[in-house]
């Protein structure tokens, strides 16, 4: 065993900021290794030599380490939280913003800086934006991202998260789709004038396990061996399990056109399946989800 198999998920971040290519470099490192990213502070609670108490804490994280936080696969940022960014610069014009300091190359490298951490925040995932957003704030000044800056930039990251419901053409009709993030998995719902109402669960991830997904279609939920799917109980023998363009998909063929809709969550903790057969990786989204799936349902096609 290596000793990477001991090393966190979740890199800690609470920091005024520093080096600007320094938290490139561990921005990128985070991303080679895997690590996800936050923004903590830890708090000695209890003194008590070798074991010591600490309380986690919402952190600052500013400047060049607002660039190091971008690298995490995940990213995360809690509501007291604070996340940074301004213009770059170097000491010599900080400290001498007046004077004519700077040679061609001077410039020249300017432009080659500017141009290496926008690549770097579009290679993150991140909306290029951001830049644009950080040059508000002169060297010594902070430009603090509010939480739904940092969501709308792709500042802060949850591949596993679900997106709001959309509506998409599809043959003749329309269907209603929500995916993760990373685009590896999604609940499509849809209405066959042939079949009726279904819902498919589509994962395209490279962990996917089918013989999982197969168990738990014929065990279903742990009180009925149905499967709740947005409202309504679908039997082991409305479900069929395929594999199709590098993906596996589940699919629900539902014994009603007008479901509850109460959640759009599939093979979920809290819809009583067996432990064995409970997953929250397909946690569809619940924004959009009873206009959307509601409008794809009255839509059937042929």
């Amino acid at each position: 065993m290596s000793t990477t198999d001991f090393a966190p998920h979740f890199i800690s971040l609470n920091s005024p900021g520093g080096s600007l290519f320094g938290g490139i470099k561990l921005g990128e490192k985070f991303r080679e290794l895997g690590f996800s990213t936050s923004v903590d502070a830890s708090k000695l609670v209890t003194d008590a030599g070798l074991h010591n108490i600490y309380s986690q804490e919402p952190g600052i994280c500013a400047s060049a380490c607002g660039y190091a936080f971008l690298g995490g696969e995940e990213r995360l940022l809690d509501t007291n939280a604070k996340l940074g960014f301004h213009r770059f610069y170097t000491r010599d014009a900080l400290a001498s913003s007046t004077n004519k300091l700077f040679s061609g190359q001077d410039l020249d490298n300017t432009q080659r800086i500017a141009a290496a951490l926008s690549l770097y925040i579009i290679n993150m995932g991140v909306d290029a934006r951001l830049l644009a957003l950080a040059s508000q704030a002169g060297p010594s000044e902070i430009r603090w991202l509010t939480l739904q800056e940092a969501r709308d930039l792709r500042v802060t990251y949850r591949p596993y998260t679900f997106k709001p419901w959309r509506i998409e053409p599809y043959e003749n009709g329309a269907i209603a789709v929500s995916e993760s993030n990373d685009g590896l998995r999604s609940v499509v719902a849809g209405c066959s004038s042939r079949g009726g109402t279904y819902v498919a669960l589509i994962d395209t991830s490279p962990d996917v396990d089918e013989d999982w997904l197969e168990q738990c279609r014929m065990a279903g939920n742990g009180n009925t061996h149905a499967h709740p799917v947005f409202g309504a109980m679908v039997t082991p023998s409305q479900t069929t399990l395929s594999r199709r363009n590098g993906g596996v998909i589940m699919r629900f063929q539902l014994p009603t056109r007008n479901p509850p809709l109460t959640s759009p969550n599939l093979l979920s903790f809290d819809l009583n399946y067996t432990h064995a057969c409970s997953t929250n990786r397909y946690y569809a989204s619940t924004e959009n989800f009873v206009a959307a799936v509601r409008l794809a349902f009255r839509n059937c096609h042929n």
